[in-house]
């Protein structure tokens, strides 16, 4: 599975993918600081590997000329199964940059990708900021790539919605194996057994 990390420009994209896969991608205070797509590979915690790719921040009013240039990054994203949508949090005008970063997202096509909402540099707001913040977006993540603060959250959002692996086995456990039912449970999804089909006897 993979995930796109995108967002506004300057939002902390890469110092988001820094902190998760110790990327040690470029991270800059300027804009399209990152302008090559930058794929990490990492893992949940029960050990589903999915990849993680940065990709360049958008901007309002983005020239068409750009647009084209940068569509190789963009279709990162549409190819992805999962959206980090990265926000910075401290930002005047969060809510226009969302919608900024929305309209992007539907013209590659990608709007029906399930999208988390992070709001990065949450170190930098206050709460009574965090509450306005939440009115936009009820269910983000409140994230800072510095301190490391909520990035277990949102690591198990990911853990949630990315697809899960549809590899089907056919097991004979041993009755004194009961920790190898136990792994099945916790790291996979336990069908149950087909009926067996009644022999018929013949005449």
């Amino acid at each position: 599975p993979s995930v796109a990390i995108t967002g506004y420009t300057n939002a902390g994209k890469s110092s988001l993918l820094n902190r998760i896969t110790r990327a040690g991608a470029l991270v800059e205070n300027a804009l399209f600081a990152t302008l090559d797509t930058a794929v990490r590979k990492t893992e949940t915690d029960d050990g589903q590997l999915y990849t993680l790719t940065d990709t360049v921040g958008f901007v309002r009013n983005l020239p068409h000329q750009l647009v084209e240039a940068f569509r190789s990054t963009l279709e990162e994203v549409a190819d992805s199964d999962v959206v980090l949508h990265v926000v910075d949090a401290s930002h005047s005008d969060p809510g226009s940059q969302i919608s900024t970063v929305r309209d992007v997202i539907g013209e590659v096509g990608a709007r029906d990708i399930p999208e988390i909402v992070v709001f990065n540099k949450s170190d930098l707001v206050e709460t009574n900021q965090r509450l306005v913040l939440r009115g936009l977006e009820p269910r983000a993540v409140f994230v800072s790539a510095r301190t490391g603060e909520g990035i277990g959250e949102l690591l198990e959002r990911i853990a949630e919605l990315i697809p899960q692996p549809e590899v089907e086995l056919s097991l004979v456990v041993p009755y004194d194996r009961g920790d190898v039912i136990a792994k099945l449970h916790a790291a996979g999804r336990v069908l149950p057994a087909p009926p067996r089909r009644r022999r018929r006897n013949r005449l």
